[in-house]
């Protein structure tokens, strides 16, 4: 037997267990207990498996039934023990291997745990022109750009950040038995260790940056939106899979991820060092992202200025260097309506 093979009937073993698991907490028809009954006796190692998650999941009622289907040999409950006693030890268990059956088998079922009381959530925002940088209880890193806001819920099984607006850098803190999600506009960004870029653009799509590791990207559930009081969210297999090095543009017609270079990961967040790198994007485009670090206001009286290629380097919020550059190299006059209001025309 190869051992491609052999993983591939351990994968089909959890997967069974964990369906098994779920149902046995729901009750089983009398046809299920049959067919479980069945697939404990094809092999050993199935009994033996469910048992393990069971007592792993802390699912009480789960084993109480399991005890009635499956006669437990002398050596496991001794005559006279107490059986309530040996649950209730099997209960108390850390959950040593939740890890992996969390991030494996939550994704497979697509059922989310109910959580008994929704915790309290914090906030971070930004003024316009405003970076911060917070290190939250888990060691995840986030970094807020301009005119963003935040909200961050943990519990002792989830991590939810949600971005209501702007843009945020997040480094996750390595957490398997807590995937970190991020909401943004109804798509779910989930992680267990990594780091990525989230950005609401003023269009409201949303750019997705993979700097390290793997996330996953999916539709928010229509009951998280209108509550978001189930802060442990998980994903179906099918979710959307970005890796290091790719980029996501949610909310047009094509989703799909799409490979980048070094050097547009490096302008794409040369925010978090106080600079914008532009590289042939259009001069509407550069001015609207200047508008975002300063509030000032860029009206073109010439409408075909809009589409000049601007390639450069600016400090963010610099505004007389960015206009000094546009005249000298791009030939773009300008003329200060007021001190929050720049024309934009031709020489």
């Amino acid at each position: 037997m190869s051992k491609v093979y052999q993983l591939r009937s351990e994968e089909e073993r959890y997967d069974a267990a964990s369906l098994w698991i779920e149902r046995l907490s729901e009750g089983l028809t009398r046809e299920e207990k049959l067919e479980l009954q069945a697939w404990l006796a094809e092999d050993p190692a199935n009994q033996a498996l469910l048992e393990k998650m069971v007592r792993l999941w802390d699912k009480m009622d789960s084993l109480s039934r399991l005890s009635t289907l499956v006669p437990q040999p002398a050596a496991t409950i001794k005559p006279g023990s107490n059986r309530w006693a040996f649950f209730a030890l099997a209960a108390s268990l850390v959950l040593g291997l939740s890890t992996l059956l969390f991030w494996n088998s939550s994704f497979d079922t697509g059922i989310a745990p109910q959580i008994a009381q929704r915790p309290a959530e914090s906030f971070y925002e930004t003024a316009i022109g405003e970076q911060q940088v917070h290190i939250l209880e888990d060691g995840t890193q986030i970094t807020l750009n301009t005119s963003s806001r935040i909200g961050v819920r943990y519990t002792s099984d989830a991590r939810l950040l949600h971005l209501e607006i702007g843009e945020v850098h997040v480094h996750v803190a390595k957490d398997p038995q807590r995937p970190l999600s991020v909401l943004a506009r109804g798509r779910i960004i989930q992680a267990v260790g990594t780091a990525f870029n989230i950005e609401i653009k003023p269009d409201r799509v949303i750019e997705l940056v993979v700097t390290e590791g793997t996330v996953r990207v999916g539709e928010q559930p229509e009951s998280t939106k209108a509550a978001r009081k189930n802060v442990r969210i998980v994903l179906p297999r099918s979710a959307t899979v970005i890796t290091a090095g790719q980029e996501l543009v949610m909310g047009q017609e094509a989703e799909v991820a799409r490979p980048i270079s070094e050097a547009e990961i490096k302008a794409k967040l040369s925010w978090r060092e106080g600079s914008l790198i532009f590289r042939g994007e259009s001069l509407a485009e550069v001015v609207q992202e200047v508008e975002r670090y300063t509030g000032v206001e860029f009206v073109f009286v010439d409408e075909n200025l809009k589409e000049v290629h601007v390639s450069g380097f600016f400090k963010a919020g610099d505004v007389e260097g960015m206009l000094a550059v546009l005249k000298e190299n791009f030939d773009v006059e300008f003329q200060r309506e007021s001190e929050n209001r720049v024309l934009l025309h031709g020489i």
